[in-house]
């Protein structure tokens, strides 16, 4: 799952910065030559700037990189920390399920309703699709993750810190 999260935002964030850059570079040549730039450029910026940031939460849960509770797990028996942990994660993975629901239920509204840049007319609902798509596999990839939590559960041994106090450690058991 990770590898086919891991391809799909690098599409998605790539096309939709290519559009940026080009957006912008085309809107700065306007500028000097033209009496000024293009209203569109700053929609275009937007939609895919929000793209960018919904495709980037997918690829950093696959790559780990989100802050996690580890601190607050630690804090707690190996066990109960893993659990905890892998508690906060399916719900968060419900909250972001919920989100794409959102989303891709106003997908048809958008495109029923013709919601469209002004000068070229580019679509919205191709990037609200994409945005749907970043969030659905982040959903997946955070309940994937929450589910091995509770999988190492099972293998976890209890040994108290040097401190006394049992910490979990779920880098080492991945």
């Amino acid at each position: 799952m990770e590898n086919i999260n891991t391809k799909i935002c690098y599409v998605s964030m790539g096309a939709a910065f290519f559009l940026m850059c080009m957006t912008t570079v085309h809107a700065v040549l306007r500028k000097f030559t033209y009496s000024g730039g293009i209203i569109d450029s700053f929609d275009i910026t937007n939609l895919c700037m929000v793209l960018i940031v919904f495709c980037g939460f997918a690829y950093m849960e696959s790559q780990n990189g989100h802050v996690r509770i580890d601190i607050l797990a630690r804090k707690f028996p190996r066990k109960f920390g893993a659990a905890l942990h892998g508690t906060l994660l399916l719900i968060t993975g419900a909250f972001i399920f919920v989100m794409f629901y959102a989303v891709a239920g106003n997908i048809t509204t958008i495109y029923s309703r013709g919601a469209a840049t002004t000068v070229f007319h580019i679509p919205h609902w191709p990037f609200y699709i994409v945005i749907a798509v970043g969030l659905f596999v982040y959903a997946v990839t955070v309940v994937l993750h929450g589910l091995e939590k509770f999988g190492q559960i099972k293998g976890v041994e209890e040994e108290p810190d040097e401190d006394g106090v049992k910490d979990v450690d779920v880098t080492t058991q991945m």
